[in-house]
């Protein structure tokens, strides 16, 4: 099992470490639950594909066939997620083992003690400016890479360049 996966959305995109994606992933499923509006298709659609991205190698790809409106749901929402993620410092690795995504699969912990919801917040934003195509260019021959310790960078093949 990969502990990176890829998020993109169009040209663009980034890499984050899989627990720190899950979590941030969890929060963000539960909000549009709690809204009511998780079997509208085009969110149905997204949670089933974040919940198999939360737990298998797979990473996130936002539609470029969403609508401005949808795409604005989906700001909205991971907005919504980072809210209540910074309401706590941490979330232990023994509540995140008890958060299931489909069955009875769960988010590998990685062997770590907790997830500071700092860094996971700093993705939650990542993924927004995505969203927004407001994502800064990451160095030259890098991409970004957010971790359970915050954004970094990873070397890229400049032979992969354009291919999110």
């Amino acid at each position: 099992m990969s502990a990176t996966k890829s998020v993109t959305y169009g040209h663009q995109g980034f890499w984050a470490y899989d627990i720190v994606l899950g979590v941030f992933l969890k929060y963000l499923i539960d909000v549009v639950e709690e809204t009511g509006q998780a079997h509208t298709p085009f969110l149905a659609e997204a949670i089933a594909s974040w919940r198999l991205a939360a737990i298998y190698d797979f990473g996130v790809g936002f539609e470029e066939s969403w609508t401005p409106l949808q795409r604005q749901s989906i700001i909205t929402f991971a907005e919504e997620a980072c809210a209540k993620l910074a309401s706590r410092e941490s979330i232990s690795t023994e509540e995140i083992a008890g958060w299931t995504f489909t069955g009875h699969e769960r988010v590998f912990h990685r062997g770590l003690k907790e997830v500071c919801t700092a860094p996971v917040i700093e993705l939650g934003r990542a993924m927004i400016a995505l969203l927004r195509n407001e994502l800064p260019e990451p160095p030259k021959g890098e991409a970004w890479f957010f971790t359970h310790t915050g954004r970094s960078t990873i070397p890229m093949n400049p032979a992969w360049n354009g291919l999110w």
